[in-house]
């Protein structure tokens, strides 16, 4: 199978950045399941069922989260509703069990999403339980139920965090690929040969900005120390950041991992 893994979409521009794209990258890479991280797709913090229905009207399978959960609080209770979001199954003051089991093709398929300890900020500190503690549990969950493959959406800011998890992940699951920062890095390899893993997929969103945040308001928190609201850098050239897993249909081990940027 092959499984199109695309960063987080930041605000209107990412939504019509996937819009564009996606339906040629699905044919071009013959693509049979997709995941996109959509935590920043409501103009850069949070989502609510707009931009949920936006992207999954286009096929994707499932959209996952991160720390912007709480930016959105009209969503917080509405999260559990939507079949195919996840949240990240480590934090403990919100619903939902960090997981969904999508059937596509004949198998079964678990998306896993889980949050960073590592300088996500107090809300997470208190808010959280250790990621690793919890995969262990989910993984244990799901030996039963007979999944063909596991794709594991580690949302963190410390890239030490990321590859600890993929070694720890290593032979467990099919993927561990790394979100939050939204710059792709150069790092795509399959562990051992038997999980694909990249620590950061990047982002789909606005070009000229900070990682999305529009450049005026990135330069006045930096330089002067002050506090500057937060503005998404909307309607401006845009890209596209993601990977592309391929697995072997006898053994379901992945194959190759391939980073992708248009």
């Amino acid at each position: 199978m092959k499984f199109l893994i695309i960063g987080d979409i930041v605000g209107w521009t990412g939504i019509k950045k996937l819009k564009k794209e996606y339906q040629k990258l699905k044919a071009k890479y013959e693509i049979d399941f997709t995941i996109v991280n959509g935590e920043n797709s409501a103009h850069g913090k949070g989502i609510r069922l707009k931009e949920y229905e936006e992207i999954m009207k286009l096929g994707v399978d499932v959209i996952t989260m991160g720390n912007h959960l709480y930016y959105r609080k009209e969503m917080a209770e509405e999260y559990i509703k939507l079949k195919n979001l996840v949240i990240p199954a480590n934090v403990t003051n919100l619903n939902g069990n960090g997981y969904v089991i999508v059937e596509k093709r004949g198998k079964k398929i678990a998306v896993i999403n889980l949050i960073g300890q590592a300088s996500m900020g107090e809300i997470f500190e208190k808010n959280t339980v250790s990621p690793f503690d919890k995969v262990e549990e989910i993984l244990r969950n799901l030996k039963s139920q007979n999944i063909d493959y596991i794709f594991v959406d580690f949302h963190a800011e410390a890239s030490a965090e990321k590859i600890a998890m993929g070694h720890f992940l290593t032979g467990k699951v099919t993927c561990v690929f790394g979100t939050h920062t939204h710059v792709q890095t150069a790092d795509e390899k399959i562990l051992n040969g038997k999980t694909a893993y990249i620590t950061d997929v990047g982002m789909t969103g606005p070009i000229d900005s900070v990682i999305g945040l529009k450049k005026e308001v990135a330069l006045e928190r930096f330089v002067t120390g002050k506090f500057a609201k937060y503005e998404c850098a909307e309607e401006n050239e845009s890209f596209l950041n993601g990977i592309v897993v391929e697995t072997d249909n006898q053994n379901g081990l992945p194959i190759t991992i391939e980073r992708l940027q248009t």
